[in-house]
């Protein structure tokens, strides 16, 4: 299961909360290397703000951590070979996702949720228009100072040829168009670049046991 994935699981948990104050902060260890994921985070329309660190301590030292600075009441689960740790506090949900990464290296993912801002997003305009009777699994987006990016992960059962249509007509009207002859295409997967005045995209197309997944991701500069 990835990492967003996760994300979704444990958002998906979250119980109604009371209303509190400032975003809360997490304590990561001192040996950890931080890195924010952009400056405004969404998904699933949810505003949220995450952070990754990596660090060399064993996977259930850093849980004890992660317990300790959370403090109170904290529930704790295992997904997969990750282990996740949740927590309402005021008017957030903080969820730490504790994930080996190999060679000795743990990672930890930290994200906050708005929830009264969740509850307002649930009714929220999409503003993109998929294939007919598609099902979505993730919108994320991300706003790092003029750049905005957006992901969305798509599961339909068209064929590849009918989502690359779709996805060209639809990308057109943004002023995005294909950048040249798609960079992989095959019986069973298609990988195309769009380039346009104020941004870029990339769609991966996938098709397996008569199911396409799309990915999308959008690039968007400000002037």
């Amino acid at each position: 299961m990835s990492r967003k994935h996760l994300l979704i699981v444990a958002l998906a948990l979250m119980p109604a909360i009371a209303t509190g104050g400032q975003w809360p902060s997490v304590e990561h260890p001192r040996d950890a290397l931080i890195q924010s994921i952009g400056e405004q985070i969404r998904l699933n329309g949810i505003p949220m703000q995450m952070t990754r660190a990596v660090s060399a301590k064993p996977i259930d030292e850093l849980t004890a951590h992660y317990r300790s600075v959370l403090g109170g009441r904290v529930a704790m689960s295992d997904i997969a070979s990750s282990t996740v740790l949740s927590q309402s506090r005021g008017d957030h949900f903080i969820t730490v996702t504790l994930q080996p990464l190999g060679e000795g290296l743990v990672e930890a993912l930290v994200s906050v949720a708005d929830m009264p801002a969740a509850r307002e997003a649930a009714n929220r305009p999409f503003g993109f228009l998929l294939p007919g009777g598609s099902e979505l699994l993730s919108d994320m987006e991300s706003i790092d100072g003029k750049t905005n990016s957006r992901q969305l992960v798509v599961l339909n059962a068209h064929g590849l040829g009918t989502n690359l249509d779709h996805f060209v007509d639809t990308l057109s009207e943004r002023g995005l168009r294909p950048d040249g002859a798609p960079l992989l295409e095959s019986d069973d997967a298609l990988v195309q670049r769009f380039e346009g005045p104020t941004g870029e995209a990339k769609l991966v197309l996938v098709r397996r046991d008569q199911t396409t997944s799309a990915v999308l991701t959008l690039i968007s500069r400000g002037l």
